[in-house]
């Protein structure tokens, strides 16, 4: 994964920040019915994939397509395309209800009653890449986390690849079951809980009149190490965030000595550069 050099944690600055511009968002909250309702809409979602399609879709990939339909129709200037942007999704236990259903059928009937479609759809990098496909992106679409305690490597890894593979955009997105989903044995869900989603474009940090921004520093009080699991999700430090208004920036502490903090654009007081640019001769040689 992309990251900055690592400075002296005693004697490291703002300026060895990555910062970048969000230009748009949205939240997305779904029951489990309504998720599954969407198995049957794919006219309304962004790349019309095909109700073939979503039928194996994981119910986080059905929520983040709704999640980034909602981000685009709220960009102040929308780009032409997303050819070239990349997507990074975080999702926790992604899959994890059809995988329970899979192994249950395969231990009572053999493999020949379990869908192919599990795997390539219910795996890791399988939303990324689902969201890449109904946005044409060709840039890096890839997965991040997994678990409870995977989001603060999907901030890293967002605005790493922003500013060294020289991309327009990226979409960070984040995903879960909030509550936690509980299930039995075969995979049959035991609590109400909703599919959610936090979709974030991220532009350079160049791009005019941004929404917020969003910047990755070195802090010599953050944490080395982070509490698992994570007590407090990225949908849950977004949603506090747009509810004050500017009065508070979203504070994610990623391990390793970095924090993350995202602040209304009008708010941040200076500009960092996201990175210094690559000398032209080391582009090539790349």
């Amino acid at each position: 994964m992309p990251t900055m050099n690592t400075p002296n944690r005693e004697t490291a600055t703002e300026h060895d920040s990555l910062e970048c511009a969000v230009t748009s968002y949205a939240t997305t909250r779904l029951s489990y019915d309504a998720v599954n309702a969407l198995r049957k809409q794919s006219d309304t979602l962004p790349g019309a994939l095909g109700n073939s399609v979503l039928r194996h879709s994981d119910e986080q990939t059905l929520t983040a397509l709704v999640a980034v339909k909602d981000a685009i129709s709220q960009f102040e200037t929308p780009p032409e395309d997303f050819q070239n942007w990349g997507v990074v999704f975080s999702t926790r236990y992604l899959g994890r209800t059809a995988f329970a259903q899979a192994l249950n059928k395969f231990a009572v009937d053999g493999p020949w009653n379990v869908s192919v479609q599990v795997v390539p759809n219910r795996s890791l990098h399988s939303p990324a890449s689902m969201l890449g496909l109904a946005l044409g992106c060709h840039g890096p679409c890839v997965g991040v986390g997994g678990g409870l305690d995977g989001e603060p490597d999907a901030w890293l890894t967002a605005i790493s690849l922003l500013g060294q593979q020289s991309l327009p955009g990226i979409w960070l997105v984040f995903s879960g079951w909030e509550p936690d989903e509980r299930i039995d044995i075969e995979g049959t869900p035991l609590t109400d809980t909703s599919c959610t989603t936090l979709a974030l474009a991220l532009q350079p940090a160049s791009t005019s009149n941004p929404t917020a921004r969003l910047r990755i520093v070195y802090d010599q009080f953050a944490p080395v190490a982070l509490e698992v699991p994570a007590k407090t999700t990225a949908m849950t430090l977004f949603e506090n965030f747009i509810a004050s208004g500017n009065e508070q920036p979203l504070t994610a502490m990623l391990g390793g000595g970095l924090r993350a903090e995202m602040n209304w654009s009008n708010a941040m007081t200076s500009t960092i550069p996201l990175l210094r640019p690559i000398p032209t001769n080391l582009k090539k040689a790349a």
